[in-house]
């Protein structure tokens, strides 16, 4: 079962140093511009073709997309979930929720 979180719960997680994997599940130009410290990408056509070789089992994973209106982070989720990774979780306030609050992005160093 996808249980829904918040920033303040991933950001915690985040900062103990808990193994996770946090999954960007926005478009992959908007991935590449910015996303959450560490996390992968990972679109919803792609879960059932790359999720095995990408994602450990057994292993905390939150998904994010845009804003709350975006449907991929509990498309992604529901898929990750039903394909047995997991503890799975849906920061569904997403991306937007975090560069709002202030918090840390990683971006593409420029060479």
């Amino acid at each position: 079962m996808v249980e829904q979180i918040d920033a303040d719960t991933l950001k915690t997680w985040m900062d103990s140093g808990e193994e996770m994997v946090v999954v960007d599940a926005r478009a992959e130009e908007d991935y590449a511009v910015d996303h959450l410290p560490g996390a992968v990408s990972l679109l919803n056509m792609d879960v059932e073709e790359r999720a095995g070789a990408l994602l450990p089992l057994g292993v905390r994973i939150v998904v994010y997309s845009n804003d709350w209106k975006c449907p991929a982070s509990g498309l992604v989720a529901g898929k990750l979930d039903r394909m047995g990774f997991g503890p799975v979780h849906d920061y569904n306030d997403s991306y937007r929720d975090w560069v709002l609050r202030g918090l840390p992005l990683e971006t593409r160093s420029r060479v």
